[in-house]
């Protein structure tokens, strides 16, 4: 799920645009120009019914979209939800269903630098 969510975020041109290549999992590279994206896997639950596992798993992701005014991070955050937003594809025979559930944003210190952050909460419905 993982590089799916990841090589979709990347193809979305609204949102390429503004950040490239940096959207990474887990922390930013250090040094890494802004604008970007950190993605987290907050959760990972496989879906049981009554017979068993379903086959599908339900995850959370949060996505930390940086930048160096809060303008340009609720735009990266924007463009993040319109790429992410109802995504239902089928790739290799498995089923990705994404939705976002919440979106806020702060500053924070990053380097001695002051770093804003909207972040972009998604959940992702997939078959393993």
């Amino acid at each position: 799920m993982e590089e799916w969510l990841r090589e979709q975020l990347l193809a979305a041109p609204g949102l390429a645009a503004l950040v490239a290549n940096r959207i990474d999992w887990g922390v930013r590279p250090t040094g890494d120009p802004y604008p970007g994206v950190a993605l987290h896997l907050i959760s990972d639950v496989p879906e049981i019914i009554m017979s068993g596992f379903s086959g599908w798993h339900d995850a959370r992701v949060q996505a930390d979209c940086w930048a160096l005014s809060p303008g340009q991070s609720v735009l990266v955050g924007r463009q993040l939800v319109l790429a992410a937003q109802g995504i239902r594809q089928t790739v290799d025979g498995k089923k990705y269903r994404t939705f976002v559930i919440d979106a806020n944003g702060h500053a924070e210190d990053d380097e001695g630098r002051i770093a804003h952050r909207t972040r972009v909460d998604l959940r992702v419905h997939y078959q393993a």
